[in-house]
């Protein structure tokens, strides 16, 4: 983000969430919660086209169990890699 091109606005945040917001700012854009915010709202954007993609083409939202075992892959869990045997 440019100074200059920006507009200030407030939000009403409980302290969690602010605290939150702030350390992965502090992770991802060197503290600015501004850059923060900006980067969530692009992929939310994102997330709506695609949302609306689905939807017009007809591809039916993940169930559960699928969001589920994406969600472990993403937090690590994923299924143990199956070890390669050698060739003979």
């Amino acid at each position: 983000m440019r100074a200059g091109r920006t507009k200030t606005t407030s939000f009403s945040l409980d302290d969690a969430t602010l605290s939150n917001l702030k350390a992965l700012a502090s992770r991802r854009h060197k503290g600015n919660v501004s850059a923060l915010l900006a980067e969530i709202a692009s992929r939310e954007a994102k997330f709506a086209a695609a949302e609306e993609y689905f939807e017009k083409y007809g591809v039916p939202p993940l169930d559960d169990e699928a969001v589920e075992r994406i969600e472990a892959e993403w937090r690590g869990e994923g299924r143990p890699k199956r070890s390669r045997r050698r060739a003979a």
